[in-house]
C-alpha cells in the first residue's frame, strides 16, 4: 500500500538524519536505532526552523532536504538490524494513524493552521496578533511540515507525530527487551522502562489524542531513562541537554528537565564550558528568537518575558491571554459563579472547590487504575516467594532523590499553576512510578522476567487492541488518512473569508476551525490589526490609536 511506503521512507529519512548527525555530534555513538530516529527528529526540526526564517517550507525546497539523506544511505548501505526496526516503525505508526482522526480541536484551530502557514510563508512577524496561539506553537509543527515534499505529498504531515511516539515507545520496548535477554539483575531504569510502557498503553494510544502534548511527554520519560544510564562525561551532558531542549520546544511546562543536565554540567572538567556553544544552545536561541518574532515574547504569554518596544508587540493582549490561560487550566469553564472575573477567580485559590468537583475527579479515574496496576505487579514480586530472591539494590539513590526532587517540584507547579492533566501529566507519572519503586525491596529475577514477558505481552495486546477497535468502528465513515481539511469524518465545506489588511495582504478568516485550507487564517479575526513589509518580511501588528 502507498501509505505503507510513505510512512516507510520518512522513518527511514529520520533515522539516516539522526544517525548522521549523532555520528558526527557524539564523540562514539552507542544509541540504539530508536535514539537515532528521534535524532532524526530532533535535527530535522533544527533545519525546518532555520530555513524558515529565510525560505518557506514549500515542496520545492522540502524535497531538495528530503532527498540529500539518501545519498549517504545509497553510500553506506543499510544493515538487517536497521532495516527490522524501520519495519515496526512502519507497522506502528500505520495503526496509529490509519482511519484515525487529527487532534480535536486544537489541529483545527492552530496545529495545522500553522503547518500550512510554515509550508506557504517564510515567518511572518507579529503572527501572534492574527491568533494568539499561534505564539506557543509546538516545534512539532515544523516537523511536520518539512515532511510536505513532492514524494510522499500534503499527508506528509501527518506521519512525523506518530513516527516520534513510535521511536520512543519502541525506545522503551527495546530496553525491557534487553533486560529480559542480557542482563542478571533488575535495576530502576528497567521497572521505569515497564511502567512507562504500561503506561502508554493505557492512555498514550490514540493518534487523536497526541497533539503537541505526547510528544512532549515522552520525551520527558525518555530524557528520565537516559539520565538514569548516564556517566559523568562530555557525550551525556550533550545528550541530556539535547533531549530538554527538544522537550522544551515541545512544551515549555516541562522545562524542569534541564535540571539533568545541569547536574551533569556541574560534575565536569572545563571542557563542560563548550555546552554553551553547542548544538542545543543554538536551537534553543533559534526557537527564542523566532518567539520574539512572532509574538515580542521569549515565552508567549509569560509577561515577564515580553519585550514591548517592538511594533507587532501587544501588552494587553498578552497580559489577556496570560490569565486567560491559567483560568482555563484551573477549570475556568465549569465555574459556578458566572459574575466572577478570571482575576478573582485566581485569587486566594478560589479555582480549587470548582477545580476538585471536574478536574480532579478526571485525574483520579486515570490514576487510579495504574496505581492499583503497578502496586499488583510489586505485590507479585515482593510476595511470591522463589529460593534465588535478592535484596533489590539501586547504584545511584543520588539519581533516585534527584528526579524524586524534579517530580515532586513539577507536580506542585502543575498544581499551583497550570492543573490540567495534559500540561503535567510526566511529571505525575514520574513521581508515582519512583514512589512506588521505593516499595521494592527483593525480587527473584527468573520471575521477574516472566513478569516482565507478561506485561510486555499484555500492553501490546492493548495497544493493538485499541487501534483495532477504532479502526473497525471507523471504517466506513473514516478515510484512510486523518482528516486535515475538517473535524468532520468526511470533508465538509468550510466557511472562509478573504479579507485585505495593510499594505494588500490577503488573510482569512473562518467561522469555525481554519484545518489546513487556507493560509495565513485565523478563526478570531480582530478589526484592529493591519499589516506592513519591511525589507521582505511580512508584518502584523495592532494598529495605534
Amino acid at each position: 500500500m502507498l501509505i505503507l511506503f510513505k510512512i516507510f521512507i520518512t522513518n527511514m529519512y529520520l533515522y539516516i538524519c539522526g544517525k548522521t548527525f549523532a555520528d558526527y555530534y557524539f564523540k562514539k555513538n552507542n544509541s540504539q536505532e530508536s535514539e537515532n530516529a528521534i535524532f532524526g527528529a530532533i535535527i530535522v526540526s533544527f533545519i525546518a526552523l532555520t530555513v524558515n526564517f529565510f525560505l518557506p517550507l514549500n515542496k520545492i525546497v522540502t524535497t531538495f532536504l528530503f532527498l540529500i539523506p539518501f545519498f549517504i544511505f545509497i553510500k553506506k548501505g543499510i544493515s538487517k538490524k536497521e532495516l527490522w526496526f524501520f519495519i515496526k516503525a512502519t507497522i506502528i505508526v500505520f495503526f496509529f494513524i490509519i482511519y484515525s482522526d487529527v487532534n480535536r480541536p486544537d489541529a483545527g484551530l492552530y496545529h495545522l493552521p500553522y503547518t500550512q502557514i510554515l509550508n506557504e510563508n517564510k515567518i511572518i512577524i507579529g503572527l501572534g496578533n492574527l491568533h494568539h496561539r499561534f505564539g506557543h506553537i509546538s516545534i512539532v509543527q515544523y516537523l511536520s511540515a518539512i515532511n510536505h515534499n513532492y514524494i510522499i505529498g500534503v499527508h506528509g504531515i501527518i506521519i512525523p507525530l506518530a513516527s516520534l511516539i513510535s521511536f520512543i515507545l519502541i525506545y522503551f520496548l527495546d530496553d525491557i527487551s534487553f533486560f529480559l535477554k542480557k542482563k542478571n539483575n533488575l535495576d530502576l531504569n528497567d521497572i521505569f522502562s515497564l511502567f512507562i510502557l504500561i503506561y502508554i498503553g493505557f492512555k498514550v494510544n490514540r493518534y487523536s489524542g497526541f497533539g503537541n502534548d505526547a510528544p512532549a511527554h515522552l520525551l520527558f520519560f525518555y530524557l528520565i531513562s537516559v539520565y538514569l544510564k548516564s556517566r559523568i562525561n562530555f557525550d551525556f551532558l550533550k545528550k541530556t541537554f539535547l533531549i530538554a531542549s527538544y522537550t522544551f520546544l515541545n512544551k515549555i511546562t516541562l522545562g524542569l528537565g534541564f535540571i539533568f543536565p545541569l547536574i551533569i554540567f556541574g560534575k565536569l572538567n572545563r571542557e563542560k564550558y563548550k555546552i554553551i556553544f553547542s548544538f542545543s544552545s543554538i536551537f534553543v536561541l533559534l526557537w527564542l528568537i523566532k518567539n520574539i518574532l512572532i509574538s515580542g515574547c521569549l515565552i508567549y504569554p509569560v509577561e515577564k518575558t515580553c519585550i514591548y518596544k517592538f511594533s507587532w508587540s501587544n501588552k494587553s493582549e498578552t497580559i489577556k491571554q496570560n490569565i486567560l490561560a491559567e483560568a482555563w487550566a484551573k477549570d475556568w469553564p465549569n465555574r459556578t459563579d458566572d459574575s466572577i472575573l478570571k482575576e478573582d477567580y485566581l485569587k486566594n485559590y478560589n479555582w480549587l472547590s470548582v477545580w476538585s468537583k471536574n478536574h480532579l475527579l478526571y485525574i483520579v479515574k486515570i490514576l487510579i487504575p495504574y496505581i492499583i496496576f503497578l502496586l499488583t505487579i510489586i505485590l507479585f514480586i515482593n510476595f511470591t516467594k522463589k529460593k534465588n530472591s535478592k535484596i533489590i539494590f539501586y547504584k545511584d539513590m543520588k539519581k533516585y532523590r534527584m528526579i524524586m526532587i524534579v517530580s515532586i517540584i513539577g507536580t506542585l507547579i502543575f498544581f499551583l499553576k497550570f492543573p490540567l492533566y495534559r500540561y503535567g501529566y510526566s511529571y505525575l507519572i514520574t513521581l508515582i512510578i519512583f514512589l512506588l519503586s521505593s516499595l521494592l525491596f527483593k525480587y527473584d529475577l527468573f520471575f521477574v522476567k516472566k513478569i516482565f514477558q507478561y506485561v510486555i505481552i499484555l500492553s501490546i495486546f492493548v495497544l493493538l487492541g485499541k487501534q483495532i477497535q477504532r479502526i473497525y468502528n471507523n471504517y466506513n465513515t473514516y478515510n484512510i488518512w486523518p482528516n486535515i481539511y475538517a473535524l468532520s469524518p468526511k470533508t465538509k465545506n468550510i466557511e472562509i473569508e478573504e479579507k485585505i489588511i495593510g499594505q494588500q495582504y490577503k488573510i482569512f478568516v473562518s467561522k469555525k476551525e481554519c484545518m489546513y485550507l487556507k493560509a495565513p487564517c485565523t478563526n478570531s479575526f480582530k478589526t484592529n490589526i493591519t499589516h506592513k513589509k519591511k525589507i521582505g518580511y511580512d508584518i502584523i501588528y495592532v494598529k495605534k490609536n
